[in-house]
């Protein structure tokens, strides 16, 4: 198993640092402009989970994970969490919106909006998940690297 190369985790950064921006100014447009406090919270839990999968890459890129493994199970916990949040309040809010037969608008109770941004906290927790699995993956290879080779000990008659 290959670590990231430089390119990819530069990337990796870059998204996590825009979805982390994106999920504060969320909060402030969504909450004072338009006073949609449901997208505005869904926004900023975004954020922060957004913000934690940015963490999770800097510990990776600064070598961390060798000595702070027992952190990545509750992260791996935590992420699970808010996927289940993020995809069970998307289905509830797009089932609402399409009851109460909302349009497409941002101001006061606007859930399609709303439901985009579980949607965007279902996949930071998805991240999370997998960043975390993948670098505690990669964290035991380091840590093991011959765990995947054939043992020189078994007997083979050709």
């Amino acid at each position: 198993m290959e670590p990231p190369s430089k390119c990819f985790m530069r990337l990796r950064l870059t998204f996590a640092i825009i979805g982390a921006v994106c999920g504060v100014m969320i909060f402030f447009t969504f909450g004072i402009q338009y006073h949609n406090w449901n997208c505005a919270i869904w926004g900023l839990i975004s954020g922060i989970f957004a913000s934690v999968t940015l963490l999770v890459h800097i510990r990776w890129m600064q070598d961390c994970w060798a000595n702070h493994s027992r952190y990545i199970l509750p992260l791996l916990v935590l992420s699970g969490f808010v996927m289940l949040a993020g995809l069970c309040s998307f289905i509830a809010y797009l089932s609402v919106a399409i009851i109460e037969h909302q349009e497409l608008s941002g101001y006061g109770k606007g859930f399609y909006v709303t439901a985009v941004w579980c949607f965007m906290t279902w996949k930071w927790g998805f991240a999370l998940f997998y960043y975390g699995r993948q670098y505690q993956r990669l964290s035991k290879h380091v840590a093991n690297p011959g765990l995947n080779r054939p043992s020189r000990t078994s007997y083979s008659p050709i």
